[in-house]
């Protein structure tokens, strides 16, 4: 039997962080396998593309590194951690800046039908997002650039862009801005509640250190491609809970702040289908 998450149509009390992700992760386990397809359609492919430019990447520089001439090791150590930075920067933006929040928007999709007592599977969801995809690339795309840009300043600036950005795929797909406008909209519910957004994200950054830790654990450090991959699919693995925890609070605060009820929510969904 399907569980059914329904907010409460009246003003309810704010939600903890805690409440958030427990429900996140109720919805996960209730709906594991389509929630799951739904992220493989896209994250797997991406996975396997990103893994094959990290090795391409990485692969040559790793070789001088260990060679036993210290002055080549040393020109190989400091290409490997150049060449390293721009792995990174390469995964961020593809990766995390784009990959991710496509499949942010689709689980939004997921997750709404959800909380409305739908069974959507993953190609009705995704379809309904290819409907609005133009509008969440120039919403997302934008938002990956400047987030990229703003991690090559010390990182932080990045990191206070990735928080203000963070409702861009919900902002699409449920209220159906795009570009700039989905941007400030974004900016605007995240300042209203920063805090709870910046600790639901935090999870993301639990994610996929862990998955970095499995990858070390169980893969070679020169295994660079097959390390890689399986960081990024364990990382699929539990992508769906930060993401969902993500969509949810988004709604919660859309309650709180635009008395937003299931009823407005089936709404918007019935107009992201008949778009």
């Amino acid at each position: 039997m399907n569980e059914t998450l329904t907010p409460e149509a009246s003003p309810a009390p704010e939600k903890g962080v805690a409440d958030i992700l427990g429900e996140a992760f109720r919805l996960y386990r209730a709906h594991a396998k389509p929630l799951l397809l739904t992220c493989a359609l896209l994250f797997v492919p991406a996975a396997i593309i990103n893994s094959m430019a990290r090795a391409a990447i990485l692969g040559p520089t790793l070789a001088i590194a260990a060679s036993a001439d210290p002055a080549a090791a040393l020109a190989g150590s400091l290409s490997v951690y150049m060449l390293g930075l721009l792995g990174t920067l390469v995964t961020a933006f593809f990766l995390y800046g784009i990959i991710v929040p496509l499949t942010n928007g689709a689980l939004t999709i997921a997750a709404a039908d959800r909380i409305l007592g739908g069974h959507a599977e993953w190609r009705e969801v995704w379809m309904l997002l290819f409907r609005r995809l133009g509008k969440l690339l120039s919403a997302v795309i934008p938002a990956a650039i400047v987030i990229t840009l703003g991690c090559l300043f010390f990182v932080i600036p990045g990191l206070v862009l990735a928080l203000f950005f963070a409702f861009v795929s919900p902002v699409v797909l449920i209220e159906g801005l795009g570009g700039r406008a989905a941007l400030e909209r974004s900016t605007t519910l995240v300042r209203s509640d920063w805090l709870r957004v910046a600790l639901v994200l935090m999870t993301f950054a639990v994610v996929r250190f862990v998955a970095q830790l499995v990858a070390n654990i169980f893969v070679a450090p020169t295994a660079i491609f097959v390390g890689s991959l399986l960081s990024d699919l364990f990382t699929m693995v539990m992508l769906p809970i930060p993401v969902l925890g993500t969509v949810l609070l988004y709604f919660d605060i859309r309650r709180k702040r635009d008395s937003f009820t299931n009823d407005n929510l089936r709404t918007d969904l019935d107009a992201l289908k008949g778009a």
